[in-house]
C-alpha cells in the first residue's frame, strides 16, 4: 500500500500495468534497435516494410492509409518514414491504380532483398524474446494484447 501522501496508486512499481508495459517495450525496442541497425533502418521503417510485405502476401492494398490503420503509425510519421525509405532506394510511391486519391507503395529490388532478410531476423528475435513463456502463456499474452489494442483504438 502506498503512503497516504503518495500520488501513486500502487505500493510497488511493478503493480502498475502501464509501468510493466513501459519496461517490456523498452527491452523489446532495445533489442530491435540493435538488430535493425545492422540493416540501416529504424523500427518505424521496419514496421512499414514488414507490413507492406504482409500486404503483398495477403493481397491487401499497399496504400499509405492501409499502413496507418495496420501498423498504428500516425500519418505524418508514416509519410516521413516512407520518404526516407524512398530516398534510400528501398521503396517507390506511385498513384494507386484503384484510387486516384491514394498512393501505392512497392518495393525496389534492393528493398525486397532487405525486407526478406529483416523479417527473418526479427522473427528469430521474436522467438527468442518470447521463449520465456510457455505455449499457453504466449497464447494468453497475444489474446490480451489484441484486446488492449482493439479496446483502445
Amino acid at each position: 500500500m502506498p503512503a497516504p501522501d503518495s500520488p501513486f496508486k500502487h505500493g510497488e512499481a511493478d503493480a502498475s500495468p502501464g509501468f510493466l508495459l513501459w519496461k517490456i517495450t523498452a527491452l523489446w525496442q532495445r533489442r530491435l534497435a540493435q538488430l535493425l541497425g545492422e540493416f540501416g533502418i529504424t523500427q518505424t521503417q521496419y514496421a512499414i516494410i514488414a507490413s507492406l510485405r504482409w500486404f503483398e502476401q495477403q493481397h491487401e492494398p499497399p496504400t499509405q492509409a492501409h499502413l496507418v490503420e495496420h501498423a498504428k503509425i500516425d500519418k505524418m510519421t508514416l509519410s516521413k518514414a516512407i520518404r526516407k525509405l524512398e530516398d534510400d532506394g528501398l521503396l517507390l510511391r506511385e498513384p494507386s491504380p484503384d484510387d486516384s486519391r491514394a498512393f501505392s507503395i512497392r518495393f525496389t529490388p534492393k528493398g525486397r532483398k532487405l525486407v526478406q532478410q529483416a523479417v527473418v531476423a526479427i522473427e528469430h528475435a521474436d522467438d527468442q524474446f518470447f521463449s520465456v513463456l510457455g505455449e499457453r502463456q504466449l497464447a494468453d499474452y497475444k489474446a490480451l494484447t489484441k484486446r488492449l489494442i482493439s479496446g483502445n483504438e
